[in-house]
């Protein structure tokens, strides 16, 4: 039985089902899930990954698998899973405009939050860091007033 001292936040929900998003990541190096939320409720979801009918990444195919993290980024085959949850919307003829929140495993390259901003998203919850030192993405951030938050 639930009360309400267990229940979970929303943000906390959210979080969950983009971890469980996360385990159809088929990215050898990092995988990551992440969910558009308007008003909430789901408007799509995204892992990283190959493009939809390629082979799926391996070791033989993944050109960056021995370089570091955010190196050679433009030799990666995935589509990343905050694009995916955008082309999902828009296959589906969903709008994400609006007070959308983006809840993802992996807070964005400065790739992905170009394009989350040019998107419309007010809001990123995420749980794992990446590259928050980039003076330039978090000074975009701010820029976009966009709302940012750990969980």
């Amino acid at each position: 039985m639930n009360t309400e001292n267990t229940r979970i936040s929303k943000d906390q929900y959210f979080m969950k089902i983009a971890e469980v998003v996360k385990l159809r990541s088929t990215c050898i190096r990092r995988s990551v899930g992440a969910v558009l939320v308007k008003d909430s409720h789901i408007l799509s979801t995204g892992y990283n990954g190959a493009p939809s009918g390629f082979k799926h990444c391996t070791p033989e195919t993944c050109l960056r698998v021995n370089l570091k993290t955010g190196e050679k980024p433009e030799l990666c085959r995935g589509v990343h899973a905050e694009i995916n949850c955008i082309i999902q919307a828009a296959i589906h003829g969903t709008s994400i405009m609006g007070n959308t929140t983006l809840y993802t495993t992996t807070f964005p390259c400065m790739s992905c939050l170009k394009l989350l901003i040019n998107a419309g998203i007010k809001r990123i919850v995420y749980k794992e860091p990446y590259n928050m030192k980039n003076k330039v993405k978090m000074e975009m951030t701010k820029e976009a007033n966009l709302v940012i938050d750990k969980i």
